[in-house]
């Protein structure tokens, strides 16, 4: 179901008045298939805005929060939509992304990616993680910047580089939120997408009375976009140095993939695989078969 149509749904559902709403009530609300709207008011139960209406478990019917909810939205589009926001902003979905997207925009792969983890998802859910992106998107809790990278619909939630004293908060920023529970997260080893940013490493160390002035205006600089490759100069060390490594390893590579690719270039593969994957069960403390 599209986004769109998911938030038909919701609508609907927040501001009915009837005893219960189900599937077959919110579909003849908005007019569509029953059957796709059979998974919404799951996930609003989820979410906080629709509880148990008793009798069979498909029966629900809106929170006070879903009425205001609702409320809001009969005063306009936008007012309903900075509405679900604030009733969403505490949800686990909502804290990934406004951490991963606290210093600046992230291409959309890594959005779904961060989504995926956080989740503690296989990538065969990786079609649902890119659909509750489209939903976030679509209340505007997540903007497009229209060239492939994402951001975060009140700008970058981390300001510059802290002064020398509090270089250790700005560490501790990049670190997930208390509520979300260590249980919740993949022991996964760092990444591309994990990283801190250089700039925080530097703000961390205490300067020399040279370095004061310079620290204090210190920035955080926006991730580098891709670049054409006659647009490249022989000074550019590293040709990989702007790619997102997490958006790159997630999605799944295919056969038509890997046909592509020379027979030593398969075996280099083969190597490069199960070197990552010894060393990857060695720090979570499993024995490789």
């Amino acid at each position: 179901m599209r986004s769109d149509e998911q938030l038909q749904v919701m609508r609907a559902a927040c501001a009915s008045t009837d005893s219960f709403v189900n599937a077959a009530r919110l579909g003849a609300a908005t007019g569509l298939d029953p059957k796709k709207c059979g998974l919404v008011p799951t996930f609003m139960f989820k979410t906080g805005l629709l509880e148990p209406a008793g009798g069979h478990f498909s029966r629900f019917q809106p929170t006070k929060k879903a009425r205001a909810i609702a409320a809001a939205w009969e005063k306009g589009e936008e007012e309903g939509l900075h509405a679900l926001r604030s009733a969403w902003k505490g949800q686990w979905f909502a804290r990934a992304m406004r951490e991963r997207l606290g210093y600046g925009p992230v291409p959309r792969d890594g959005l779904v990616a961060r989504l995926l983890m956080n989740a503690n998802a296989e990538r065969h859910r990786m079609r649902q993680a890119e659909l509750l992106l489209d939903l976030l998107v679509a209340i505007g809790m997540v903007v497009s910047d229209g060239d492939g990278f994402m951001s975060w619909h009140e700008g970058p939630c981390y300001g510059p580089a802290e002064q020398p004293g509090e270089g250790r908060e700005a560490q501790l920023s990049l670190e997930p939120d208390p509520e979300i529970g260590l249980s919740k997260r993949s022991p996964a080893v760092l990444t591309g997408d994990e990283r801190p940013h250089p700039a925080l490493q530097t703000a961390a160390h205490t300067p020399s009375s040279g370095e004061g002035a310079e620290a204090a205006n210190a920035s955080i600089p926006r991730p580098r976009r891709r670049v054409a490759d006659d647009a490249r100069t022989e000074s550019d060390a590293d040709p990989y140095a702007d790619l997102d490594l997490l958006a790159l390893l997630c999605p799944p590579v295919l056969l038509a993939d890997l046909v592509r690719l020379s027979r030593d270039e398969l075996l280099q593969l083969h190597e490069h695989l199960r070197g990552i994957a010894v060393l990857t069960a060695k720090l979570r403390g499993r024995p490789v078969s």
